[in-house]
Order: structure tokens, then C-alpha cells, then sequence
């Protein structure tokens, strides 16, 4: 199935963006009417407390969080990000830098995305997420193809495969344009990567957002492992650096949008996002407005430091 309406259609001509390549399409391409599908390999598994587990994640959140997992263990999540709330959202769009952060160990992540929210705790979460992680991540949440639901109709994309250009500090930076838009004719949430379309959650998945979203999100996210801890992980966000550094030294997210009910894109006034710093000290973030970034955050941070122990 393709888009129907002509708001989400690829309007380049069929013209795709090669400027961010995935490793994997140097060894070759898919044939047509194929998808292509990650691999798992023995560190993936040996990373989860069990095969059912594997590459599920934990209920999602956008904000400061302890699980409480088996044998003692707490799961600490901790964020610089910012978001639009109680409205009646379309969609999300924006341009995401790409880093590999230092991870400290394989039971921690950190993760650049957009989340599309709606529900509570108490009646039931819905959320839509995407961007990118390094390293990985209840029953019904998943990553990419590794539950069922997600509909890929993308050839050239693999979900979860690594990028072949990473930003450096003070060197290139290297970025991707990341929608998510909500179809009005099918009730479809569907997926964008640059010029490709990858594909679609159903709304049957996520009946919270069978009409809308009421919160966009965009920014940093980090997991680690607090239990029997004395010192702060040194689990990177980001570029590893402070928001205050600014380009080419700390990770960014531009072009911010969110899209409206009559399915236009809209840019937020900087003034109108509400921040989420759970950790100024290990992690923060710098919100701002230009001609050419549109509205923007600088976000990210090295973790443990003198101020964050």
C-alpha cells in the first residue's frame, strides 16, 4: 500500500536523496518486491535477559524514570528534550544529526528521535517513535521489525542497519530529514526518510492515535544500569558534548515542525516549546530560531563530569 494523499507523497519527481548512505547497501541491493530485514546476530541476543525480550523496550516515556527490573536492577532514563503539548497533532518533522555516541556498556543506550504521544498511564500510552540509537534497548513495545504491526513497503531502507557517514566533532556533520505524518484518508501513520517512504503503522496498533497525537516530542534520550552504582554513567547524549558548544561540536536536531490537522506542516516558535532537562548537569540542551535552521534545539553531554557524579 502507498500513500493516497497528496500532502505525504514524495513531491521530488521520484528523485531520491544519496546523500546519507546505509552500510549494508554497499554490499548490494534488495530486488523489487522485497524489504530488507536486519540480521540478528549472537551480541544482539546475548544483550537480552531472554529471547522473548529481545529488542523490546521498556514502557516509553519522555520523561524522567527508574524501572524496577528483575534481580534489583534499575533502569534509569534520562532526557534533554523538547515538546509541544495538549494539541491535536498530525505528525512530526525534522532534521536529525547523526552521532555514535560512547555507550558504556551493552545494557545502555543512548538515542537521538521524535516521539508522537497520546494517552496517559492510567488509560493507556500510545507512542510513535523513530530516529536513531547506539546500542540497544513491556510485551507490546518493540523496535523496528521485530514485533509485527510496522508495514515496510521500502526497498532501500533497512530499519535498525548503520549509517556509513557519522558527524565528527569540529568536522563534517551529516543529517537526515525524518517525518512522521498521519494519513487523513486511511487513519495510516506513515514513516519518512529523507525522500523515501519506509512505511506505515496501522492505527489499530496504537488507538490512542486513532485521531491525533496531543504531544510531539524531539531530543536526547539515555538508559543505564543505576543499581548498586556510586557514580553517574559516562554513557554519552548526543555528540558526547554540551548544547552551548553549538555546530559542528554538539548534536542538533533543526527544521523542527509538527504537523496540523489539515496535514501542513507548521514551524513552533522557539518560546513555545517546553524543555525536559533531567540532568542539566550531565545533559542539556539550547533552544533557538534561524532563517536557515528554522527552529532548532543543541543538545547532549558526556555523562559522568566533576559536576555530574
Amino acid at each position: 500500500m502507498w500513500p493516497k494523499s497528496d500532502s505525504i507523497r514524495d513531491k521530488t519527481g521520484g528523485n531520491k536523496t544519496d546523500i546519507i548512505h546505509q552500510l549494508w547497501r554497499t554490499k548490494g541491493e534488495c530486488p523489487e518486491d522485497t524489504i530488507p530485514i536486519r540480521r540478528r546476530t549472537r551480541d544482539d541476543l546475548l544483550r537480552s535477559d531472554s529471547i522473548e525480550t529481545h529488542r523490546r523496550k521498556n514502557p516509553p516515556t519522555i520523561f524522567s524514570t527508574t524501572y524496577h527490573l528483575p534481580d534489583d536492577q534499575k533502569e534509569v532514563h534520562e532526557h534533554a528534550s523538547v515538546h509541544l503539548d495538549y494539541g491535536e497533532y498530525h505528525g512530526s518533522k525534522s532534521r536529525i544529526s547523526i552521532w555514535k555516541p560512547n555507550v558504556s556498556n551493552t545494557t545502555e543506550f543512548s538515542l537521538a528521535q521524535t516521539w508522537v504521544v497520546n494517552g496517559d498511564w492510567d488509560n493507556g500510552l500510545n507512542t510513535l517513535e523513530s530516529g536513531w540509537q547506539s546500542n540497544s534497548y513491556g510485551k507490546n513495545s518493540c523496535y523496528n521489525l521485530d514485533c509485527p504491526g510496522f508495514v515496510q513497503v521500502n526497498k532501500d531502507i533497512a530499519l535498525g542497519a548503520a549509517f556509513n557517514s557519522i558527524s565528527t566533532y569540529n568536522g563534517n556533520q551529516y543529517d537526515f530529514l525524518l517525518t512522521i505524518e498521519k494519513e487523513q484518508d486511511t487513519g495510516l501513520w506513515w514513516l519518512k526518510f529523507d525522500t523515501y517512504q519506509v512505511g506505515y503503522w496501522p492505527s489499530f496498533l496504537v488507538p490512542k492515535l486513532e485521531d491525533s497525537a496531543r504531544m510531539i516530542a524531539w531530543g536526547g534520550e539515555i538508559a543505564h544500569d543505576a543499581s548498586g552504582q556510586k557514580e553517574h554513567t559516562s554513557t554519552q547524549m548526543g555528540s558526547g558534548h554540551f548544547a552551548e558548544e553549538g555546530f559542528k561540536k554538539a548534536a542538533y536536531i533543526n527544521s523542527i515542525e509538527y504537523i496540523d490537522k489539515a496535514n501542513y506542516p507548521i514551524k513552533p516558535f522557539p518560546q513555545n516549546l517546553e524543555a525536559i532537562v533531567t540532568r542539566p548537569e550531565c545533559y542539556n540542551l539550547k533552544v533557538g530560531s534561524s532563517r536557515r535552521w528554522g527552529t532548532y534545539i543543541f543538545y547532549g553531554g558526556p555523562g559522568r563530569n566533576p559536576q555530574c557524579l
